[in-house]
């Protein structure tokens, strides 16, 4: 299965394609800047472009009553930490990665 930003559906909630939408256009912004050999904004942009994904695919896990509340958890350092997101994610019913992602997660979480 491809976990590319194209292969993921769109997800149902308002919140969850907030940050889905943001999610693509952080790393389509990464893909420019690296053509453009500007690696560390590029690896910057990219970051953050798992963040938002991370929050979009927890996001797509809750009733639209506990958005509010999971929104309300996006907030201070740990809102950033790539490990704490998928936490939060398998607490809410997330699937596991698979295992062909597991690797690139990790590189990226370094």
């Amino acid at each position: 299965m491809d976990w590319g930003p194209e292969a993921v559906a769109m997800p149902s909630s308002m919140q969850a394609r907030r940050f889905d939408r943001a999610a693509k256009q952080r790393f389509d912004d990464a893909l420019l800047l690296l053509e453009m050999e500007r690696t560390t904004a590029a690896v910057y942009l990219a970051g953050y472009s798992v963040e938002c994904m991370l929050k979009a695919l927890i996001l797509s896990t809750v009733p639209q009553a506990q958005e509010a509340e999971v929104l309300s958890l996006f907030r201070g350092a740990r809102a950033h930490d790539y490990e704490w997101l998928l936490q939060l994610y398998a607490e809410k019913g997330g699937a596991r990665l698979p295992p062909s992602v597991v690797p690139h997660f990790a590189r990226v979480n370094s």
